[in-house]
């Protein structure tokens, strides 16, 4: 994993598939070795459990070697992952442009995209007064029934955002980078109406790490006022100088606030899933 981190200059695998290979939750794992039994490649499905009638889907993610990447080892990976989940819906997300390439070759077809987005900072960014809510931090040991019920509803429907559990969070908290005072909170009356969580990479690079509204309080200017609480927070009391986030590129109204607020798009994270009778 070192490897592919100073080959490509980022993490090899997301956080949520780096917390399952340090044994916090469960996933199915598949390796690929070299003739001399060394580690050439790497890959993970880790279940999103679904909301309502879904059933849910395994979400992919592959790492190879970069001295063997193009002789088919991520190909091979995808596919002896695929035939183990048989019938049960499959999203490969391509950090990188080899294993794109791979899932176009094994005939995947493409499924939607993550934009990764980044400004400077600091940002001139006049903080709301929020009426009608109170702004607080994160209380560990108080917060977490009434995050996860806001959450879980601001992102109704997200195919992986939408159904966390006490113990996605558990895990999230436990985290060297987790910090209480850059975790916001915007309450109405004892019900949460968005919250702002923020991060710092080990890079020193900060994360819009999720931001959500819940319904009925969208259309407010809530998101904004609360993404600006966390670029203040990161900026004047953190320091940090480089921010970033993630957004679907299908939620329109997301990207048009975060461009708003000078975001521009660095990366395209592209989702696959396997062709129909693959």
């Amino acid at each position: 994993m070192r490897a592919v981190e100073t080959s490509d200059g980022e993490p090899a695998l997301s956080e949520y598939k780096a917390m399952r290979i340090e044994g916090g939750l469960d996933a199915r794992e598949h390796v690929a070795h070299a003739d001399n039994g060394s580690i050439v490649g790497y890959a993970q499905a880790a279940w999103h459990r679904g909301l309502g009638g879904d059933e849910g889907h395994w979400a992919v993610e592959v790492v190879v070697a970069p001295q063997h990447r193009g002789r088919g080892v991520a190909q091979q990976l995808v596919e002896s992952l695929h035939r183990e989940a048989g019938d049960a819906p499959m999203t490969l997300w391509a950090r990188a442009g080899y294993v794109a390439d791979a899932a176009r070759k094994a005939g995947w077809h493409h499924q939607r995209e993550l934009l990764e987005m980044r400004r400077s900072l600091p940002f001139d960014c006049p903080l709301a007064s929020f009426t009608g809510l109170t702004l607080t931090t994160f209380r560990l040991g108080v917060d977490e029934g009434a995050w996860l019920k806001a959450n879980n509803a601001a992102f109704a429907g997200h195919p992986e955002n939408g159904s966390m559990t006490r113990r996605d969070l558990e895990h999230r908290i436990a985290r060297k980078w987790f910090d209480v005072d850059g975790f916001f909170l915007a309450w109405d009356g004892d019900r949460l109406a968005g919250s702002c969580w923020t991060k710092i990479h080990e890079d020193g690079v900060g994360e819009i790490y999720i931001v959500g509204v819940v319904p009925g309080w969208e259309g407010r200017g809530l998101g904004r006022s609360l993404v600006c609480h966390g670029l203040t927070y990161l900026s004047d009391v953190r320091h940090v100088s480089r921010v970033k986030l993630y957004v679907q590129a299908d939620n329109e109204r997301a990207v048009a606030l975060y461009s708003g607020m000078g975001f521009e798009t660095t990366r395209v994270i592209e989702a696959f899933g396997p062709a129909d009778g693959a």
